[in-house]
């Protein structure tokens, strides 16, 4: 099995040109450095900068396992700081939308879904730019907020390794603590990502060959994450969230032109 594995990642290095490896560091590190919890806006980048130079079924398949291995680099600190109160309201919605996800995923268009959620962050931002412009106290959002927007996590996710933005509106309006919401987005995609093995394998999504490129830039996971966290620690809350929501705007207008192409 090393043999083979072996034999995989140098044909992975002869397979690949020098940019999709660029491209493609480039995309780890990022998805690495959201999960410090700016990932609604700046991981959203990394989908499409890994597929610039390769397939998007492709790109969804090498993303997956290092996804998973940035999920178990962090797993003790989102343990010990997540929010378990929201996490059970928020993890089985995901799922239903991954289920959801599943079965839609050949007939879906992805520039209909790219173009929609996209909208959807930027109408967010617009509310709660005139929401703190005039001093308004927000509504407590109410439980069935954050499973909606769970579920659409978990179907954009699964479509597209997108999942960051729909569940970011539901958290950022819980004012969490910057270790609180990174802790609690954490586990809650690595339970996304872990669920996702099983439906990908059952779509022909994962191949050998495909691992053996996420293997070959494993080492980037680490760099990532505590780069993440990093900021996390030493970044003020007031500017925690402008970094997050500035991220999100980048993302939107991203998705919506994406969407529009």
């Amino acid at each position: 099995m090393f043999e083979t594995l072996f034999a995989s990642v140098l044909e992975s290095f002869h397979a690949h040109s020098l940019a999709f490896f660029v491209c493609a560091i480039a995309a780890v590190i990022i998805v690495g450095i959201s999960k410090s919890g700016f990932g609604a806006g700046l991981g959203v980048l990394s989908l499409p900068l890994l597929a610039s130079q390769s397939s998007i079924n492709e790109a969804l398949a090498i993303l997956l396992p290092l996804l998973i291995a940035i999920d178990l680099v962090g797993i003790r600190r989102f343990i010990k700081y997540a929010d378990w109160r929201i996490l059970k309201i928020i993890v089985p919605p995901a799922f239903i939308g991954m289920l959801l996800g599943m079965i839609f995923f050949t007939i879906i268009s992805p520039q209909v879904l790219t173009l929609s959620v996209g909208i959807f962050i930027l109408l967010f931002l617009i509310q709660s730019f005139i929401t703190s412009h005039f001093d308004l106290k927000a509504a407590k959002p109410y439980p069935w907020f954050g499973r909606m927007m769970a579920l659409t996590s978990g179907f954009t996710s699964f479509v597209a390794h997108n999942g960051g933005p729909p569940i970011t509106v539901f958290m950022l309006r819980e004012k969490l603590m910057p270790m609180v919401y990174t802790s609690t987005l954490g586990i809650f995609f690595t339970c996304i990502n872990f669920g996702k093995l099983a439906p990908y394998a059952y779509l022909d999504l994962l191949n050998f060959k495909q691992f053996a490129t996420s293997v070959v830039l494993l080492p980037c996971v680490p760099i990532g994450v505590y780069l993440g966290f990093y900021l996390a620690k030493r970044i003020p809350m007031k500017w925690y969230y402008r970094i997050v929501q500035f991220f999100l705007l980048v993302a939107s207008i991203k998705l919506i032109a994406d969407g529009l192409m």
